[in-house]
């Protein structure tokens, strides 16, 4: 029997560097390695990272974990393009030169302030847990319609560590002037530093619409533009900021290490949100009157009951999904809840990966390319869910 048609379900949606991507449910998908020594490393340093989250309280700014092993990362499908997707999107390019000529729209501000806040946070996360991201660049930044969410973690790595995804802009090589951050010409060691810059070189890209110095040519020879902006930012040369005010503000520190923790950064953006939106952040629900209070739980329950006897219906396994769920004791492999997700969510869907787990759905789609078990590419299906 052929894959498809064990697992009908199942579509092919993305091919990242290590791994591949694969549409489970419209909304979760799991990742699993590409063959390869280096493929497979790279792999297993996010699975790691992802059994650190499992031991701490989840952040919602972060691609949310349902169950992971060995072979497969089940995660949210964030259902849009990523954030360098977007913004593309909105640009018109010379295209000999590749400079951006014209940004047809920017974001609201609102939702640019509500994006800046989510990245902050996100790393602000990271650093409480001891980790640096490592790869902050709009690739790695995922999007659920306007929800803004980090992915990515196989360079992630503790503090301290040394900076080896540093690509321009959002890394730049040290100048003789900063001995104490490390070897001149070097990306140095990860920490506040390597991180708020990176998220000072985000907020500018959400900000203007186009990456640092990425609407003029810096040189004749456009395949020379590239060794020049890492020459510019070595020398903590950056383009003028003629934006918002207090955003510029933001990038100008970020740019310049003025930050202490990126925790100051995550704290001074919570205060960029409108009320409302604060008070969301902090509790992940919305006041409602008490008197709805009782009819509420009513609900609740109602609905929860419902999801768990179609978790145990999915995942085809329900004994195995019953012991788990009902025992609220963490698998071997079981990742933390996030705040978007409430408890019998969670459960609904860690049980419904369960059994995809338990059907051998890893081991197939981690034996071989996905042209070679008969998928062809189906992005497009993000638009089809609700």
């Amino acid at each position: 029997m052929s894959i498809q048609h064990q697992f009908p379900d199942v579509h092919w949606v993305w091919k990242g560097g290590i791994s591949f991507v694969y549409e489970v449910h419209p909304r979760i998908v799991v990742k699993v390695p590409k063959p390869g020594e280096f493929e497979g490393e790279q792999f297993r340093k996010e699975l790691r990272i992802y059994e650190i989250f499992s031991q701490h309280p989840s952040c919602p700014s972060i691609v949310q974990c349902f169950l992971y092993a060995d072979n497969g990362i089940f995660l949210e499908y964030m259902r849009d393009i990523s954030l360098c997707s977007r913004i593309q999107d909105n640009h018109i390019r010379d295209q000999q030169t590749m400079v951006v000529t014209k940004v047809e729209m920017l974001e609201p501000l609102s939702l640019r302030k509500i994006w800046i806040n989510d990245l902050a946070q996100a790393v602000a996360f990271l650093e409480s847990l001891n980790l640096a991201h490592g790869d902050l660049r709009p690739e790695n930044i995922l999007l659920d319609r306007n929800r803004l969410k980090l992915s990515d973690f196989d360079c992630t790595a503790e503090i301290g560590t040394d900076f080896e995804a540093c690509m321009a802009p959002y890394g730049r090589l040290l100048n003789s002037n900063e001995p104490d951050q490390g070897r001149r010409g070097t990306a140095g060691f990860l920490g506040p530093r390597t991180e708020q810059f990176a998220l000072g070189s985000l907020y500018y890209l959400i900000n203007y619409g186009y990456e640092v110095y990425g609407d003029r040519c810096l040189t004749d020879d456009p395949k020379e533009h590239g060794p020049k902006v890492v020459d510019l930012l070595q020398n903590m040369e950056f383009p003028e900021l003629d934006g918002d005010p207090l955003i510029d503000g933001i990038i100008h520190k970020c740019w310049h290490n003025k930050y202490a923790t990126v925790s100051d950064l995550a704290a001074y953006t919570k205060t960029l949100l409108p009320e409302r939106t604060k008070e969301e952040s902090n509790t992940g629900m919305i006041s409602i009157p008490g008197w709805c209070l009782p009819i509420g739980r009513m609900i609740r329950g109602l609905w929860s009951a419902f999801r768990y006897w179609c978790a145990l219906m999915l995942c085809r396994n329900g004994e195995a999904a019953n012991t788990e769920v009902n025992s609220g004791k963490p698998s071997g492999h079981r990742c933390g809840l996030d705040e978007n997700f409430p408890a019998e969510d969670f459960s609904s869907r860690k049980a419904y990966c369960q059994g995809l787990e338990k059907r051998g759905l890893l081991d197939i789609l981690s034996s071989s390319e996905p042209e070679q078990l008969g998928f062809t590419l189906e992005w497009y299906r993000h638009s089809c869910h609700g």
